[in-house]
C-alpha cells in the first residue's frame, strides 16, 4: 500500500460544464489508483450540496445572478475541501479526487490557495465536450438518474438540465494559465492537451486518462475448462483439459454468440496450453498474453494444498493469514500479478468487446479492479470453472450478468479461513445448478421456444457441482503418516488410485472417453482389458515411452521413466495391480516439479544463467522450480 507518510499528496480537481464526463472520470481514476493500492478517494461537492441544501434545486439555483444560490454553491465547496485536506492529514491519503464544475478562474484560485498552504499539489482535469450528441447522451443515461431529478417527468428534467448547463457556460472561463499542471480532455480523449505534469503519479494518471472511452461495450470473463491438474487438486502446471473442458471448449462459441449476437469480439488467452485449447472453437481473432498467465507458485507448482501444508507448513499458514501480499518461494504474490495486469488494464480500457479466457487468480484481479473490490477481498473472489462472467461498465457501476454451462467440473476455490479456524484444506461443498443449460436452450430454439442460454446467476445464488469430494485425496505415499505408523489404513486409498488409473486410461488412449459423460465417484472403475495389454507392453519394452522422460541427478534418463509399478508377479495373475503416475503421461509441468526430477538433496540458488536464456519463459517445459531457481550442480540444469 503507498501512503503518503513522507511522499507528495495530489488533489485532482476536475473542471468542466456539467454533464461532460467529471464524475465518470473521478470514479474511475479512484479505482484505477485503488487496485494498484494507492490510497484514493473522491469529493464530490454535488453530493454536500444535497446533504446542505437538498436534492430537488431547479436550474434558477445555479444562475451566477443568483446570490443565495452562489452563496450555497461555495459552502458546499468548502465544506468538501475542508474534508479532503482532513483526510489527507489524519488518513494519510495519497491522491483525492475533488469532482466539481470548478468552472470559474476565481473559484480554482481558492483551491490552489488552500492546498499550497497544506502543502498539497494540485493537478486541474478539465473535461470539454463539443458534441451534444454525447452530451444529450450523458444526460439521458446519468442526470435522469441522479437525486437531483428523482421522481421528475424526464422530458422536463431534461430541459432543466440544460438550462443548468446555460447557466455555468455564461461564467465559464477555460484553464489558460501557463503555470498550472494540468490535463485537457476534448470530446472524451479524442484530444488531449497536457501541461507540466510532474511525478510518476501525476503521469499515472495522464496515461490513463488518454485510454478511456465512454463507447458501450462488454467484457467476458471464462477461466479455461477443466484441466487435468483441476480434477488432480494441483497448483499451476501447463496440463491439457479434461475430457469435460474440452466439452466446455466446444459450448463457449454459442454462448457466447447468443449473448453478443453480430457485435465484434476478440479473444484474448495466456500463452498456456488450456486457455488456448477453450478458446479453440471461436472464431473471433485471439491474441495470447505472457501477462495473463496464472500465478506463479514457485517451488510449489505442481504440487497439491495437502502437500504445501506438510512441507512448508509456515509458508501456507502465512498465505492463509494475508493472501493478497504472501508470494510463494521463488514465485508471485496477487500483489505482483496486480503490478504485472497493469498494461492489460490499459489495453481493456482502449478495447471494444473483449472475451478473456484465463485462470483464476487472474480473472480474480481483473474483475476486482472492474468491481472495485479491496485488496483483503479480492484473493478470495469465486471465479468458478465453465462459467461466463459478463461485465458492462456504466458511469458509476459495472453490471454483471454470469452464465453456467451445464457442464460439471471441480470446485478448486478455497474460502477465507475463519479467525481460530485450524488451517486445512476446505473441501467444497456440492450444489445443485438450476439454471438453464446450452443443451436446453439448443432445443428450445429447435422447438421454436423462448428458452435461453444461460440464465442469469447471481453470485449469493450459483453454486457449482464438484467432481472431487471428501473422498478425493491423493495418497501421500512419498510419507509415512501418523495413521500409517499406527497401522491403521486410509480407507480412500483405493477409492483415489481408482480415480488415477481411471485419468492416465484417458490420457493414454487419448481422451477416448466420452466427453459428454461426467463419471461420478462411484462409477468410475479400474482399467479394463486394453489397459492391462498396454500395461504388458509397457512392461515388455515394446511400447513407446511416455514423452518428458524424468531426468536423474546425473541428467540421465532414470530407470522409472516407465511410471509402471507392480506387486510381485502381478504381471503374470489374471488380476495386473497397475498403478500408472499420470504426472508422467502428461505434458511436463513447466517447472518440473515431479519429485526424481533433481536431486532431492541439492542446494538451491539464484541461477544467472537462465536470465541470460533469451527468450526463456519460467513456464517453459523441463525448468526447474521458480524458473530462476536452479540447483547449484550445473549437471542439473534444465534449459528449454
Amino acid at each position: 500500500m503507498i501512503n503518503s507518510g513522507s511522499g507528495s499528496r495530489i488533489a485532482c480537481v476536475t473542471v468542466g460544464l456539467p454533464a461532460t464526463g467529471k464524475t465518470l472520470i473521478s470514479q474511475k481514476v479512484c479505482r484505477y489508483l485503488q487496485w494498484l493500492g494507492i490510497t484514493t478517494k473522491v469529493f464530490n461537492v454535488g453530493n454536500y450540496r444535497r446533504k446542505l441544501h437538498g436534492a430537488h434545486q431547479l436550474h434558477n439555483f445555479f444562475d451566477p445572478a443568483n446570490p443565495e444560490g452562489e452563496r450555497s454553491r461555495r459552502e458546499a465547496a468548502v465544506e468538501a475541501l475542508k474534508d479532503m485536506i482532513h483526510w489527507f492529514k489524519r488518513e494519510h491519503g495519497v491522491v483525492a479526487l475533488y469532482d466539481a464544475t470548478n468552472s470559474t478562474r476565481k473559484r480554482r484560485d481558492m483551491l490552489l490557495a488552500e492546498c499550497k498552504k497544506h502543502d498539497i499539489q494540485v493537478m486541474f482535469i478539465e473535461s470539454i465536450c463539443e458534441d451534444e450528441a454525447l452530451v444529450l447522451h450523458n444526460i439521458m443515461s446519468v442526470k435522469l438518474s441522479s437525486p437531483d431529478y428523482k421522481d421528475m417527468d424526464p422530458e422536463k428534467a431534461v430541459e432543466d438540465f440544460k438550462a443548468r448547463i446555460f447557466h455555468y457556460r455564461e461564467a465559464y472561463e477555460t484553464i489558460t494559465e501557463e503555470n498550472l499542471t494540468y490535463i485537457k480532455l476534448i470530446n472524451v480523449g479524442s484530444q488531449v492537451i497536457i501541461n507540466h505534469i510532474q511525478g510518476y503519479l501525476q503521469s499515472r494518471i495522464v496515461y490513463y486518462l488518454m485510454n478511456l472511452h465512454i463507447a458501450p461495450r462488454s467484457i467476458f470473463f471464462s477461466r479455461h475448462g477443466e484441466s487435468l491438474y483441476n480434477v488432480m487438486g494441483k497448483l499451476g502446471g501447463d496440463s491439457d483439459l479434461s475430457a469435460r473442458g474440452k466439452q466446455y471448449a466446444k459450448s463457449l462459441p454459442l454462448l457466447i454468440a447468443t449473448h453478443l449476437g453480430s457485435e465484434q469480439l476478440t479473444v484474448w488467452t495466456s500463452t498456456m496450453k488450456r486457455t488456448i485449447a477453450t478458446a479453440e472453437h471461436l472464431t473471433y481473432p485471439k491474441l495470447a498474453w505472457k501477462a495473463l498467465d496464472e500465478l506463479d507458485a514457485g517451488v510449489c507448482d505442481g504440487m497439491t494444498y495437502e502437500e504445501i501444508e506438510e512441507q512448508y507448513p509456515e509458508d501456507f499458514a502465512n498465505r492463509d493469514e494475508d493472501k493478497f501480499n504472501y508470494r510463494y518461494r521463488g514465485g508471485e504474490s496477487y500483489r505482483d500479478v496486480v503490478l504485472r495486469l497493469e498494461p492489460v488494464i490499459m489495453e481493456l480500457e482502449r478495447q471494444r468487446n473483449i472475451l478473456i479466457i484465463g485462470h483464476q487468480a487472474i480473472l480474480r484481479c481483473i474483475y476486482a479492479y472492474f468491481m472495485n473490490h479491496s485488496h483483503e477481498k479480492l484473493p478470495y473472489i469465486k471465479i468458478p470453472l465453465h462459467t461466463v462472467i459478463q461485465l458492462t461498465p456504466r458511469a458509476y457501476a459495472c453490471e454483471e450478468k454470469r452464465f453456467k454451462v451445464d457442464i460439471e467440473a471441480v470446485d478448486t476455490h478455497r474460502p477465507k479461513p475463519k479467525a481460530g479456524a485450524a488451517k486445512s484444506v476446505v473441501e467444497p461443498a456440492v450444489g445443485t445448478l438450476v439454471e438453464p443449460t446450452v443443451a436446453d436452450a439448443a432445443q428450445g430454439s429447435a422447438t421454436g421456444g423462448k428458452s435461453d442460454v444461460g440464465a442469469t446467476i447471481t453470485t449469493t445464488t450459483m453454486s457449482t457441482t464438484t467432481f472431487r469430494d471428501s473422498a478425493f485425496q491423493r495418497p501421500k505415499s512419498t510419507r509415512r503418516t501418523s495413521k500409517e505408523a499406527s497401522g491403521k489404513v486410509d480407507p480412500t486409498e483405493d477409492n483415489a488410485k481408482a480415480i488415477r488409473s481411471a485419468l492416465a486410461e484417458v490420457t493414454i488412449a487419448d481422451s477416448l472417453a466420452d466427453p459428454a459423460v461426467a463419471l461420478p465417484l462411484d462409477q468410475i472403475t479400474t482399467p479394463g482389458v486394453e489397459t492391462k495389454d498396454m500395461a504388458a507392453d509397457i512392461l515388455g519394452g515394446t511400447a513407446t515411452p511416455p514423452m518428458n522422460p524424468i531426468l536423474d541427478a546425473a541428467g540421465q534418463v532414470s530407470p522409472s521413466n516407465n511410471n509402471v509399478t507392480t506387486d510381485g508377479e502381478a504381471a503374470s495373475s489374471t488380476e495386473l495391480n497397475l498403478s500408472i503416475d499420470t504426472s508422467g503421461l502428461m505434458s511436463t509441468p513447466p517447472m518440473m516439479r515431479l519429485k526424481n526430477d533433481l536431486n532431492p538433496a541439492a542446494a538451491w540458488q539464484e541461477g544467472s544463467e537462465y536470465e541470460k536464456t533469451a527468450g526463456a519463459s519460467p513456464r517453459d517445459p523441463v525448468m526447474s522450480p521458480g524458473g530462476r531457481l536452479l540447483p547449484k550442480k550445473k549437471d542439473n540444469w534444465h534449459f528449454p
